[in-house]
This record gives structure tokens, C-alpha cells and sequence, in this order.
């Protein structure tokens, strides 16, 4: 299929993986760029992520890494929900050999952006929360941890869509990682340890406070200070969070086998938010509540492994936020 888009004003018209035209750049963070880029083969936009990975090119670490990167998004493209951004390729570019991510495009904004013009009401947060919710149990079902839940990584679009994004291709927190990183981070994983799903109900606690008060509970100066609150810090007493004070509570506490269970918070956010928040399924991830309409997910065409140049037995590994930073 040909196509008729020229690049935008600094995607110089480069094509990633044969058949992605970058058109100009969306935003980025300390885990990549995104690209808006033109798909020339099915004829429309998508977003395309170029990861940004730890270590210099060619050296081990940055190979780990990469490879690391390249399983997740491919593992991410599985997780299927209303509330999940489809991932929709992954492909392996460059002499760096650097998978970066192709996902359908949401046109809106972020919550963080959001929350910047102030905080939400409690009753509209507990409708976002839901999503967040149903989308992050939909990606435990297939085995799945975000990692990295946080109002960057939520998007409001038209007509009350939320949809969660990067699914799969967070990191751990590195030297040098940010506030931002680590405000939303439950302790065992900002401390070095396994993340697994009650790590992302602990961000998902965070990512509520914040909504509701406007700021996290954990926010600091320096990455050092922050990460000292997460691990160590009291929970201020949050004074706008109505219905939503229970959730709270019970989704920040420290040890993660002692926090509220997925059902329970579902229950309340949708009790919460006028019941229209999803159900949800533990075991088909899918909604049955009553949200916005979104597009049917698009077809998938990850490239298959054998064709990534990666070895694709090789463990994912990871270095933590050096807790000398904290402990001194």
C-alpha cells in the first residue's frame, strides 16, 4: 500500500521496521521517546516507542537490556482489555538492535497532564481507577506486571476513554532514576525485589491519592528523600478523598501480602464511581461493565522471535536503584 504522508517536523520521514514513517515526536520520559509515525502498509497513524536503555551500545548491559525490553513488549501485546493499550508490533531497528514498540494511537491527554489544571473528584477518580484496575488484572491474568503505574502512563481520551500504556516495557529503577519513578513505586520492587501484581495495586493506590489530592503521598525534593518515603514514610491522612479514604488505606501499606485484594478494590471503585466502572475477569481480562466504546483492538503482526536477532532463552535481568543512596 502506498502512502501519502510526508514527515513531520522532525520525524524527517524515517522508516522504522520496513513500514513505519516517523512523523514527528509525541513526548518522552526516562524510558523513551514516542513517535507519532504513519503505518504504510494498513494506511494510518500509530504510536511508535523508541526505548531508551541503560549502558553504552554494543556493551553487555545495554545488550541485556535491550533483550530484556524486546520479551516484555512482546509478551505485553497478549494482554487484551478496554483499558489496554494494544500493542500492535515490536520491531528490531538499528545497529543498536533496539526493539522499539508500536501501539494504536490515543489521541488526549495524560492524567498527569490533567492533574496539572487540578485534582479530580473522588467520584471520577474512582471511574478512572476502575479502568486502571480492570486493564492491570487483565494483564495479571497472562501474567503480566506493569511496573510502572503512574498518571503519565494513563491517557484520557474522547469521551471518557482512559487507556493504560506501557505495558511490558518499564524498567527497573536504575542510578539516576527520577522523583517521578519513584514516588509511584511500591517498596519491595523500588528496593530491588519482585514485583509482582500487588506491586501494581500499591501504584495504583498512589496513582488515586494523587488523583483525588494532587499530589502523591511520597513526593519529595530528591530521589533519595523519595525513595526514603516510599520505604519508610507514613502516609499522610488524604482530606479529599470522600469514599475512596478505604481504597487508600488498604491498597498503601507496605507489605504487599497484607493490602487489599483486586476484587475488594473493584467492588468499591465501582460502588464509588455510579457502577461504571468494568467487572472485572481474572480469567479473559475483558470488561462486561458499561464504559465508552473504543475501537475494535487492531491485528497484531509482531515479528517473530526468530527473526528478532536475540537469544530468545536468555533471562531478563535487572539492577535496582542503589539503595546507598538511601542507607548511605
Amino acid at each position: 500500500m502506498s502512502d501519502d504522508r510526508g514527515a513531520g517536523d522532525d520525524g524527517d520521514g524515517r522508516i522504522v521496521g520496513g513500514r513505519y514513517r516517523l512523523l514527528g515526536g509525541m513526548g518522552g520520559e526516562g524510558a523513551g521517546v514516542v513517535w507519532r509515525a504513519w503505518d504504510v502498509e494498513a494506511g494510518r497513524e500509530v504510536a511508535v516507542k523508541a526505548p531508551r536503555v541503560p549502558g553504552e551500545p554494543g556493551s553487555e548491559e545495554f545488550r541485556r537490556a535491550a533483550h530484556r525490553l524486546y520479551q516484555e513488549a512482546r509478551a505485553a501485546a497478549r494482554v487484551e482489555h478496554p483499558g489496554a493499550v494494544v500493542i500492535q508490533d515490536v520491531v528490531v531497528e538499528g545497529e543498536d538492535q533496539l526493539p522499539w514498540v508500536v501501539m494504536e494511537l490515543v489521541e488526549g491527554e495524560s492524567l498527569a497532564e490533567a492533574l496539572e489544571l487540578g485534582p479530580l473528584g473522588y467520584v471520577e477518580a474512582a471511574r478512572v481507577g476502575g479502568v486502571v484496575l480492570g486493564a492491570l488484572r487483565a494483564a495479571h491474568a497472562v501474567g503480566i506486571v506493569h511496573r510502572d503505574v503512574r498518571p503519565e502512563h494513563v491517557l484520557l481520551g474522547a469521551d471518557g476513554q482512559v487507556v493504560v500504556t506501557d505495558f511490558g516495557i518499564a524498567h527497573g529503577y536504575e542510578e539516576g532514576g527520577t522523583v517521578r519513578e519513584l514516588e509511584f513505586a511500591a517498596p519491595e520492587w523500588a528496593a530491588g525485589g519482585h514485583a509482582g501484581a500487588e506491586s501494581d495495586l500499591w501504584s495504583l493506590g498512589v496513582l488515586l491519592y494523587a488523583a483525588v489530592e494532587g499530589v502523591s503521598p511520597f513526593r519529595r525534593g530528591t530521589a533519595e528523600e523519595t525513595l526514603a518515603a516510599v520505604l519508610a514514610g507514613e502516609v499522610p491522612e488524604p482530606v479529599q478523598a470522600g469514599e475512596l479514604g478505604a481504597v487508600l488505606s488498604g491498597l498503601l501499606v507496605k507489605e504487599p501480602g497484607e493490602r487489599m485484594g483486586a476484587g475488594e478494590v473493584e467492588e468499591v471503585l465501582r460502588a464509588v464511581s455510579g457502577g461504571v466502572v468494568p467487572e472485572g475477569d481474572a480469567g479473559d481480562g475483558r470488561a462486561r461493565g458499561v464504559v465508552p466504546e473504543r475501537e475494535a483492538p487492531r491485528e497484531r503482526v509482531v515479528v517473530p522471535e526468530e527473526q528478532s536477532g536475540y537469544d530468545v532463552q536468555e533471562p531478563a535481568r535487572r539492577r535496582p536503584f542503589p539503595l546507598s543512596l538511601f542507607f548511605g
